[in-house]
């Protein structure tokens, strides 16, 4: 309602930023009516089959549950474009991160030293011996301590000096950056571990240096310096033998289920492309079209790719609708903070864009709110206004 209401009066720059965000809410109205539209009983029988039912979607019960997750992503954006100064709120939110990361942190570490089989509110039943915090799942937990990670590396390179000048006043955050970074081992997730190393080279790149340098030698220090600290990362990966353990069971031939889940999909894809299956359709698609390598004794709720999951659940047409719409929306942040004067807010906000995109390419766990509301807040805040947008497609100075 707020969003409709500042459309109207079309004046400052929270409606500027509202409207940088458009592709985002015509996306997510998308989606919604779509969803909608599959779990209507109106669909001839031969669109409905190779299944027995009434509408497109397989589980049109757990529409509402879809939908208002739409909602509650569109409400995030919004409220977060709506604050008076959005680019200040990243601040708060940083610590807010880098807190709650550290909470996970440490209930993990003292659950693992306790020897308790537990995430405090259930018993686990799976990933015994990783670290997961509150969550049930080791993927999960990796991808939002790489949150508290990049939010503690934006709190201690945002003062701009070098090393020696930051090392009294802020090196705490850098401190608590390698305490996440080693509960982030101990979840044993490489979905995770790929997706936070990725992120960090990207921040370093767009964030690292000092700011007195500029040119090419600015960028070679900045590039020897991501390397090193990718080099860094592996070799405490070689140093974790159950993580290392991990990372050498993809030398197997069935790469561990996931080249059968993702080939079931396309599988499911093909044999309806164009409709979809609905809401929370994924689970009876994959055991439909499974593979005879796939685990069918396994209820599979996602392909374990964000990108195919959509697919299944809205159809070929609709979903590259969405992508194209996705895709405008974060270019013209993109465009926006080319002009920021703040490289540590870009290099944030790239590092959490890329650790997504990686982990969303190899588990579906990135639409869990915990791990996709960091990266939809810092979009809300970073939307550029009107004036911004205009200048980014203006003037490329």
């Amino acid at each position: 309602m707020a969003f409709f209401k500042a459309q109207q009066q079309s004046t400052g720059q929270t409606t500027g930023r509202l409207s940088a965000l458009s592709p985002f809410f015509c996306a997510l109205i998308l989606a919604i009516l779509w969803l909608i539209a599959q779990a209507l009983p109106v669909w001839p029988q031969s669109m409905i089959a190779p299944f027995s039912g009434s509408s497109l979607a397989l589980a049109p019960a757990q529409l509402p549950d879809q939908v208002l997750y739409l909602l509650w992503l569109f409400a995030m954006l919004a409220l977060s474009a709506l604050q008076s100064e959005a680019g200040s709120e990243i601040t708060p939110l940083c610590r807010a991160l880098a807190a709650s990361a550290a909470l996970q942190a440490a209930i993990a570490m003292i659950l693992d030293v306790a020897a308790i089989p537990s995430t405090l509110w259930f018993i686990k039943t799976a990933h015994i011996s990783d670290f997961t915090g509150t969550f049930a799942n080791r993927n999960g937990f990796c991808a939002f301590i790489t949150a508290g990670f990049f939010a503690c590396l934006y709190m201690w390179q945002r003062p701009g000096s070098s090393f020696r000048e930051k090392i009294d006043p802020h090196g705490g955050w850098l401190a608590l950056a390698i305490l996440l970074f080693i509960a982030a081992l101990g979840s044993h997730s490489r979905a995770g571990m790929l997706a936070l190393m990725a992120g960090t080279f990207v921040f370093i790149l767009q964030a690292g240096g000092r700011a007195k340098r500029a040119g090419a030698q600015a960028f070679s220090i900045r590039l020897i310096t991501a390397f090193l600290a990718l080099a860094a990362m592996i070799v405490a990966i070689l140093l974790t033998p159950d993580l290392l353990a991990r990372f050498a069971g993809l030398s197997r031939p069935d790469w561990l289920q996931r080249d059968d889940v993702w080939q079931s999909a396309l599988n499911a894809i093909i044999a309806r492309p164009f409709t979809g299956y609905g809401a929370q359709g994924i689970a009876p698609a994959l055991q439909y079209a499974a593979t005879p390598g796939m685990n069918d004794a396994v209820r599979w709720v996602s392909s374990h790719n964000l990108w195919l999951d959509m697919v299944l659940v809205l159809g070929l047409p609709v979903f590259l609708l969405v992508l194209a719409l996705l895709v405008r929306g974060f270019l013209a942040i993109l465009r926006g903070l080319h002009h920021d004067t703040t490289p540590a807010k870009r290099a944030l906000f790239m590092a959490v864009l890329v650790a997504f995109l990686v982990q969303s390419g190899l588990d579906g766990i990135g639409a869990l709110p915990a791990v996709i509301m960091p990266l939809v807040i810092l979009a809300g805040c970073l939307a550029p206004n009107q004036k911004q947008a205009s200048k980014a497609f203006i003037a490329p100075q």
